[in-house]
Formats: C-alpha cells, sequence, structure tokens
C-alpha cells in the first residue's frame, strides 16, 4: 500500500478504537435496569420477526408438495 492508504487505514483504526471505548463509556454509565430492558426488547423484537418468517415460509409451503398454480391444458382437435 501506498503512505496515503496507510495513513488512512490508521486514521480509521484509531476513529474505530475511539468510538469503541465511547460505546462502553456510554454502556457502563447506563443503570442496570435500562440495560436489562434493553436485553428484553431485543429479545421480544428478535422472536417476533422470526416468528414472522416462519409464518410466511409455512403459508407459502403447499403440504403435499405440488405446485401452488394450478396448469390446465386444452386440446383442440383441427379436423372439425
Amino acid at each position: 500500500m501506498g503512505a496515503a492508504a496507510d495513513r488512512k487505514v490508521t486514521e480509521i483504526e484509531a476513529t474505530r478504537r475511539g468510538l469503541e471505548a465511547d460505546l462502553r463509556e456510554l454502556e457502563a454509565r447506563l443503570p442496570s435496569s435500562f440495560r436489562s430492558l434493553k436485553s428484553v426488547v431485543g429479545l421480544v423484537l428478535g422472536s417476533t420477526a422470526l416468528t414472522l418468517l416462519v409464518l410466511e415460509r409455512v403459508k407459502r409451503k403447499d403440504p403435499k408438495g405440488r405446485p401452488a398454480a394450478e396448469v390446465v391444458i386444452r386440446v383442440v382437435r383441427e379436423d372439425l
């Protein structure tokens, strides 16, 4: 890599470390009740999303493995 690219990578890493430190500090300042509430909200939202995905898949799937659309073939005689 060139010198400019090395500088950018170094700046990105320094910014990332700073953001991670700030995030850890904010998490440490949160009361434990907010942290547990955040976990409960995440659990509820995650389970709701998973349930919706499963229900959508079950609704789309035909239980007998047949295709969802029916194909109709009409035979026309030309000798009439």
